[in-house]
């Protein structure tokens, strides 16, 4: 007896190490199989194992001296000798000559060959904690000994080690196709963030231009009055340059007489200011195209750079302008504030959102008030009005998508959720104060360093 058991555990040690040193689950398997079979003193025997893409069918994994095909057929659970022993987990032990009748083909018996038909045969189920893994089986030939039940319970704790082989075989075939689902949803989601972002960015795009189209008369405005006077004054300066050129014509020609009539002192002090103002004229024009343009390109929203927030502010508040003055009047209580890494042309998206948004709240005439502040974290531009204010259910969705409280025409609904996205973006947020008839307030607040930024990205990740 004491024989008998050092002889399974030298078995079990083999075993063991075959699976480890065996490259694969095939090889692993076809080497255990193959020892198990030597040690028995059988000559042919077959492993099959659940099918993880149809559970209600054995896979033959492994053969020893089997007829040509039969590994990689499927045997359906509870059908011939290896289906019944899985389904039922207890083993069989067979012995007489086995035929191949019926629904036990698929079992031992069809491994008849020219030595013999098997004429003893064994069959252990494969399972860990009554959860079925397969089944083993094995068979003498008429010219040796049959099986009896001492081999039946010499190869329980065999097979429980090839079940064990088999049960992490299948966890790491499970753990590699879920890897490969997640790289594959990863990719997706990639893909599917990739497009976002571009949807997103058309999304501004196409919000920052249909703001620019409901201002485009105003802007236009703001445009017209120094092209006027600059076209004025040159209309002027082209009669005084005549005349000058008439008085030089004179002297070139060493004409006698009187020459022609020519207020030279206050053409000297007369030509000078006109060219002054019109020089004023067309820096106007030239400072609200450079600032329309710088506000509506795409090419640089993506581009962090150190901007000053308030140099944004009164950016926009150029092309905003006619759009305030003839409802509001305008204070400024602006801080210089320190330069800090941002998106500017989306953030002066932002401030235009904020400034039209508040003069289309008043009513009749009132007041905007610009504020600006920061401290050892953080900067924040407010863009508070005295207008009507909202009451707490407007506030609870004024940040929706295409949600506005403006007539048909009037507003997009997209303003001030992209102005949340943007400043979601830096790493901010939007403070929001208001109540009916007390006016409203918008503070953007948004961290003073990149580090800042990113560590705060890395939290709501």
């Amino acid at each position: 007896m004491e024989e008998n058991s050092d002889a399974a555990l030298s078995l079990i040690e083999e075993l063991h190490e075959l699976s480890l040193a065996s490259d694969g689950e095939g090889q692993a398997l076809q080497a255990m199989l193959s020892h198990i079979v030597r040690s028995f003193s059988a000559q042919s025997g077959s492993l099959a194992v659940i099918d993880r893409q149809q559970p209600s069918q054995l896979r033959i994994v492994a053969g020893i001296d089997l007829p040509a095909g039969v590994v990689g057929q499927n045997v359906v659970l509870g059908t011939g000798v290896l289906g019944k022993v899985a389904q039922s987990g207890e083993p069989m032990l067979i012995n007489g000559e086995l035929k191949r009748t019926g629904e036990d083909s698929n079992g031992p018996q069809p491994q008849a060959r020219a030595q013999g038909r098997p004429r003893s045969a064994i069959c252990w189920p494969l399972s860990i904690k009554d959860r079925r893994i397969g089944a083993l089986s094995m068979n003498r030939v008429a010219e040796t000994d049959p099986f009896v039940e001492d081999d039946v319970k010499r190869g329980r704790s065999l097979v429980t080690l090839v079940a064990l082989v088999v049960d992490n075989a299948n966890l790491h075939s499970e753990q590699a196709e879920r890897i490969d689902r997640l790289s594959q949803l990863n990719e997706q989601m990639r893909v599917m963030n990739v497009q976002l972002q571009a949807t997103q960015q058309q999304l501004h795009q196409s919000e920052k231009m249909a703001s620019i189209g409901q201002l485009a008369a105003g802007v236009a405005h703001e445009i017209n009055n120094p092209v006027g006077y600059v076209y004025s004054n040159v209309g002027t300066l082209q009669g005084y340059v005549a005349t000058l050129l008439s008085v030089v014509r004179h002297l070139r020609d060493k004409g006698e007489g009187p020459g022609p009539a020519c207020d030279l002192d206050f053409l000297e002090e007369d030509i000078p200011q006109l060219v002054t103002e019109t020089r004023e004229g067309l820096d106007r024009v030239k400072k609200i195209v450079n600032d329309l343009k710088d506000f509506s390109r795409i090419d640089k929203s993506d581009d962090w750079e150190d901007a000053d927030l308030v140099n944004g502010l009164e950016s926009t508040l150029n092309i905003v302008q006619n759009e305030i003055k003839y409802k509001a009047n305008l204070v400024k209580e602006l801080t210089p504030l320190p330069c800090v890494p941002c998106l500017p042309t989306q953030l002066n998206q932002v401030f235009m959102n904020l400034l039209v948004n508040a003069a289309q709240a008043i009513e009749n005439r009132g007041t905007i008030t610009l504020r600006s502040g920061f401290d050892e974290v953080k900067v924040w531009i407010e863009v508070a009005d005295d207008g009507f204010g909202m009451p707490e259910d407007v506030q609870a969705r004024i940040f929706e998508p295409f949600f506005t409280t403006k007539p048909v025409g009037k507003g997009t609904g997209l303003g001030l959720s992209v102005s949340y996205s943007i400043v979601q973006k830096h790493n901010g947020r939007i403070e929001l104060r208001s109540a009916p008839g007390q006016g409203t307030s918008f503070r953007v607040v948004l961290p003073r360093t990149r580090e800042a930024q990113l560590e705060l990205e890395s939290v709501h990740g």
